[in-house]
């Protein structure tokens, strides 16, 4: 398969993803599954090592995700991060850029932006944490890192994949709305 119909692929289980992730449907966590494991391979390819490793994270985290949503009842409702959980999630997220950055600029060779890639990778981690415990911050996470992602990767050149986190921004408001709909 193609380098361009590959990423099409992952664009597309990566849209699923996000989509059923606004709607609350639990099949979300499947398409996640899906569009990781692809990105995983073309991150690999690019030199995008700290967003590779992401995937596997992501994967892990979409196993956590579907049980954690099968489990709940069927009509949940949205839940608010304290203002301490915010500020710890962030700083961890830095700290852990910060050392893998160092780490993959040491030792990778061929890495590509190693702690703004790692910095995000640190905030995507925690995003997918906060979505599988149903924090309506999530979304605002993900339009932050999302936006920073787009350059990253028009840089790369892999424009179709940007502008996918172009779609995963409207999505994110769209996802953050309903949520706090539900919450009302």
């Amino acid at each position: 398969m193609g380098a361009n119909k590959v990423e099409g692929l992952g664009i597309l289980c990566s849209l699923l993803g996000v989509y059923f992730s606004a709607k609350q449907a639990r099949v979300a966590w499947i398409w996640n599954i899906l569009a990781s494991a692809i990105y995983g391979y073309i991150f690999y390819g690019l030199g995008l090592f700290s967003d590779m490793e992401l995937q596997g994270f992501f994967i892990l985290m979409a196993i956590f995700g579907f049980f954690q949503w099968t489990r709940s009842t069927e009509n949940w409702i949205p839940e608010k991060s304290t203002r301490l959980q915010l500020i710890i999630g962030i700083l961890a997220s830095l700290v852990f850029g910060g050392i893998s950055g160092y780490l993959h600029q040491r030792y990778a060779p061929n890495v590509s932006f190693p702690y703004l890639d790692a910095c995000l990778t640190g905030l995507s981690i925690w995003g997918t944490y906060l979505a599988a415990k149903r924090k309506i911050e999530n979304w605002v996470l993900w339009i932050l890192v999302d936006f920073v992602y787009i350059g990253m990767y028009m840089q790369k050149g892999i424009p179709g994949t940007s502008a996918l986190y172009g779609l995963f921004i409207c999505m994110a408001f769209y996802g953050y709305r309903s949520w706090q709909k539900k919450m009302s």
